[in-house]
């Protein structure tokens, strides 16, 4: 970090603690989220200070931007707290960055700002002529009526090639547009409704001197303050893509970009691109963060910016750490196949429709290959199929499918349509793979690049981070509070293993213990939490995955950019920020090891193995004592195996358990989860405010069985004060287990002694695997279901109580 970078974040932390302090004593009710909408204008040149206005909600109390440019400066106005004055140093790399509020509540959502290269100018608003503008020139405006139409007008003489490109969608806009080129007379001579996703751009080859009008509006004619953009109107260099799309990390590359305005004079037809080339020193790397937006998706890609100079902006260019090859001219059908030697990855192009791309690799009885195609993931404009067959192409052997599976959910939607495959080798021989476009029609397109990546099974992960909010959200925590992350994993090439997620650097007061990604699990949570005295803070959470054989893996931060939409908005951030702000009135505590006290044992340490239940006690903490309202709890960050429960704390009670089976499907490893829980608290006026807050988490170790405890599915599930059941159950020895089982009638923190029910316990010695428990329900048992009862088995070796089982039984207690 600069100087001046780390001069730049100690200020926003003092003038923030400042403000905090201010409003001591007002935080103790449910603390807004707040959430940054618009930043308006969404960029600027390099070297230049911009003025900016924001607006969102939940900003009360603002009173700085956060920005990791570094050498930025921000000036909040006096006059209008919601008006900033940006400075961007000279020598900022031109692209895309995340700008957030800090305000009294913490941290916003953030909001894009594009620095670029080109003079700006905002939208003047006018009903009666079009805007001038010169060539080389970005507007930034909005559409904030139904039915707005903006009109730019530019002079440019014969045969230069001016491109004309929007930036909405791109910059977390709401605008879908549409572009217009129109003459002198109003005549339309060119449209575009998306090119860049749904981001329009025209290539404009001018066909005579004159003046033309550019048209912009909403494709469905909505409109608001938060359908803003960007419009650029250039003659300069724009990149638009590389090819190959990938290189080798460590060695040299000759590169060739693909774009406009790359030579002069332009010799080309209209619609054609212009290639410039270039060498790639060995000493790039992948970079992180990234002056680029990305989508989750991507979040698994590995690549570096790429500035040609007088470009408007970076190309992204992949890196790998296999050899790269290029695909062969001639390789259009199985008779050209080219040759393959794997681990490689290719870099292709099917510009033709219809065109198919052929490769033969030699592969050996048994090996494991796993094949993965990029196109929708390196913003190519094409539906990749990818298929392996036998050497005579008569027999196809693997079809790759598409990630369909949303790992994400709505907060991070993750599916993407890039095939991806595993494949075992039948036997020893050549085989080809054919790589082809399903959505290719007539049209030639230049754009359509893919890579295919051939490697054996060696295991990998990427990780993202996203606040567990269905809103837009920063994290922050209040102090004495708690809270919540999902950890989203992305496992590629057979990895099946548990991730560990740790923490690093974290400020004092600060804590986040480690989680645990189960083994063939996608998603869990981190908590953060702070303690009662920690102190203000705005800055970032640095995380990073492990397993036991791949190193220190650093997570990516993500954010839901809108709400509303119906397979979700998100995209990755350059950082997960983390502020510290107000105080939190209740806290919860979860704790997933107490022991068990057993009238025959003792005080048991749980051993957990799947076929078993997890107890977790909860202990509330509320800072006013005379409140005490219930607090209903339900599991968070379960592992799709494990059923979810709900449970409630009494009113007046501060302690209470929530219960879960651990089924005998559950794969061995190390897992983590936490509890949410609702319940109210006193805002300063005395008025009842609900809110959700979030345990620590909770990390067990799943152990193999010994043995598995089971219901007969007839068993009684109701009793009668006064009445006895039987009830009938298996206990079947597992895993080479032939010792004693003893089970008794348990529930969250007691063993036999269960409130108002008394059981018979039953040991099973020899090859007993069946037996029966008779349950006396006594006068002043409690009415209703039972929560969380259950037949609670230990297995004893050398006559030491090591193993655990149980099983839930459903009975409920009448009159």
């Amino acid at each position: 970090m600069t100087r001046g970078n780390r001069s730049f974040r100690l200020l926003i932390v003092a003038v923030w603690a400042n403000c905090l302090m201010a409003h001591v004593g007002t935080c103790w009710a449910a603390v807004p989220n707040p959430i940054l909408n618009t930043l308006f204008p969404p960029g600027g040149q390099a070297g230049e200070s911009i003025e900016v206005e924001i607006s969102g909600s939940g900003l009360e109390g603002l009173t700085a931007l956060h920005c990791r440019i570094p050498g930025i400066r921000i000036q909040q106005h006096n006059d209008n707290k919601n008006r900033f004055t940006i400075s961007v140093p000279k020598e900022t790399p031109l692209g895309f960055y995340d700008v957030r509020a800090v305000c009294r509540s913490g941290i916003s959502s953030p909001r894009p700002f594009l620095i670029g290269n080109r003079p700006e100018q905002l939208e003047v608003e006018t009903s009666k002529t079009a805007q001038s503008m010169p060539l080389n020139t970005t507007i930034n405006g909005r559409i904030e009526k139904n039915g707005d139409e903006d009109y730019y007008q530019f002079d440019a003489k014969q045969g230069e090639r001016v491109v004309v490109e929007c930036w909405a969608e791109r910059i977390d806009s709401k605008l879908r547009p549409m572009l217009e080129i129109l003459d002198a007379k109003g005549r339309q001579l060119a449209s575009n409704r998306g090119y860049f996703g749904t981001d329009p751009l025209i290539d404009f080859l001018v066909p005579i001197e004159g003046t033309y009008v550019v048209k912009l509006y909403d494709l469905i004619y909505s409109s608001g303050a938060e359908h803003y953009y960007r419009l650029d109107i250039d003659s300069g260099p724009r990149v638009a893509f590389s090819f190959p799309a990938v290189v080798e990390r460590g060695k040299t590359a000759r590169v060739s970009l693909y774009g406009w305005n790359l030579t002069s004079p332009f010799n080309g037809l209209p619609g054609t691109l212009d290639r410039i080339d270039v060498d790639l020193p060995s000493s790039l790397a992948p970079t992180w963060p990234l002056p680029a937006r990305l989508q989750p998706a991507q979040t698994v890609i590995e690549v570096f910016p790429y500035y040609l100079p007088g470009s408007h902006a970076p190309v992204l260019i992949g890196m790998t750490d296999v050899p790269v090859a290029t695909e062969a001219t001639d390789n259009h059908s199985p008779k050209s196949a080219q040759h393959l030697i794997y681990p490689c990855e290719v870099s292709g192009r099917l510009v033709a429709g219809d065109e198919q791309d052929w490769f033969a690799i030699e592969a050996h009885r048994g090996e494991v290959l796993h094949f993965e195609g990029f196109a929708q993931r390196i913003a190519s404009p094409m539906d990749l199929d990818i298929r392996v067959l036998d050497g005579t192409a008569n027999k196809e052997l693997l079809k790759l499918a598409d990630q369909t599976k949303n790992i994400g959910g709505k907060t991070f939607p993750s599916a993407h349509l890039d095939p991806v495959g595993r494949w075992v080798v039948p036997a020893d021989g050549r085989y080809l793979v054919v790589v082809r476009n399903l959505i290719g029609g007539r049209r030639a397109d230049p754009r359509r690049v893919y890579r295919l990546s051939i490697r054996r099974e060696e295991p990998d992960f990427s990780l993202a981070v996203v606040p567990r909010s269905n809103d837009p959200a920063g994290l922050n925590v209040g102090c004495g509070g708690r809270s919540i992350l999902d950890v989203i994993a992305f496992r590629r090439r057979g990895l099946v293993d548990a991730i560990r997620v740790s923490a690093e650097d974290l400020p004092r007061g600060v804590e986040c213990p480690d989680a645990w990604i189960g083994p063939g699990v996608d998603r869990t949570v981190l908590v953060v939490s702070a303690e009662r005295n920690a102190e203000p803070f705005v800055g970032e959470l640095r995380l990073r995955g492990s397993t036991e054989t791949i190193e220190r893996r650093m997570a990516r931060g993500g954010v839901v950019v809108r709400t509303g939409q119906p397979n979700g908005w998100a995209r990755l951030t350059s950082h997960i920020p983390l502020s510290i702000a107000g105080d939190a009135a209740v806290r919860i505590t979860a704790n997933g090891h107490q022991t068990r006290k057993h009238h025959l044992y003792g005080d048991l340490e749980i051993r957990h193995s799947p076929g078993g239940i997890l107890d977790v006690a909860i202990h509330v903490d509320r800072r006013d004592p005379g409140h005490h309202p219930a607090v209903k709890l339900i599991g968070v960050g379960l592992p799709e195996l494990i059923a979810n429960q709900t449970a409630l704390v009494p009113e007046g009670e501060d302690d209470g358990y929530i219960s879960f089976y651990l089924p005998p499907s559950l794969p061995i490893g190390k897992y983590s989860l936490a509890v949410r829980a609702e319940t109210t608290t006193l805002n300063p006026d005395k008025k009842v405010e609900t809110v959700t807050l979030f345990s620590n988490v909770v990390s067990f170790d799943v152990h193999p069985a010994a043995f598995q405890i089971d219901i007969d599915p007839y068993a009684p599930r109701r009793i009668k004060r006064g009445e006895v059941v039987t009830v009938n159950y298996t206990a079947r020895r597992i895993n080479g287990f032939i010792n004693k089982i003893h089970t008794e009638l348990a529930m969250p923190g007691k063993v036999t002694r269960v409130v108002g029910l008394r059981g018979r316990g039953a040991t099973f010695v020899g090859q007993t695997d069946s037996g029966t428990i008779q349950i006396i329900a006594n006068e002043d048992a409690p009415l209703g279901q039972q929560p969380f009862l259950r037949l609670y088995a230990v297995g004893v070796l050398e006559d030491e109580p090591v193993f655990h089982g149980s099983c839930f039984l459903n009975l409920e207690v009448v009159n």
